[in-house]
């Protein structure tokens, strides 16, 4: 059984598992979140600076991960780490993850306050380092 919210169109937005998140956290040294879920802020529209950890809106995952892989190639952040589906068929996955470091999570996360797992497999995608001129961005 399933959590129907998670595939709801009420939120696409949901809390990143707490050990989880520990977890990344510690081994990457991860140190800003652009898209918290308690926050107003778009985390679009704001500068992404250190070590970022990012669970992106569902909807708006290929915007994510363009924005940090700007930020990323000109140097204001030095590591990304996303949190998302593992969406093996889609453009983004192969325009950008495939180019990352990948890890798919065994078994299926329990988001937010859920009373189920996701429907869905997860995977955390790390980058290190991303070029412009290998790939060009839009401005993000």
């Amino acid at each position: 059984m399933f959590n129907d919210a998670l595939v709801s169109s009420k939120s696409d937005h949901w809390s990143t598992p707490a050990a989880t998140k520990d977890e990344l956290y510690s081994e990457f040294g991860l140190n800003f979140d652009p898209c918290p879920l308690k926050s107003s802020e778009d985390g679009l529209k704001v500068k992404w600076t250190g070590r970022v950890f990012c669970n992106p809106p569902y909807s708006k995952i290929k915007e994510f991960i363009k924005k940090g892989l700007f930020h990323l190639a000109n140097g204001d952040c030095e590591l990304l780490c996303f949190l998302i589906p593992a969406r093996t068929d889609t453009a983004w996955f192969h325009d950008y993850c495939a180019k990352g470091e990948i890890r798919f999570l065994r078994g299926r996360l329990k988001f937010g306050d859920a009373k189920h797992s996701a429907p869905f497999p997860s995977m955390v995608v790390v980058f290190r380092e991303w070029s412009l001129d290998a790939m060009p961005l839009e401005a993000a």
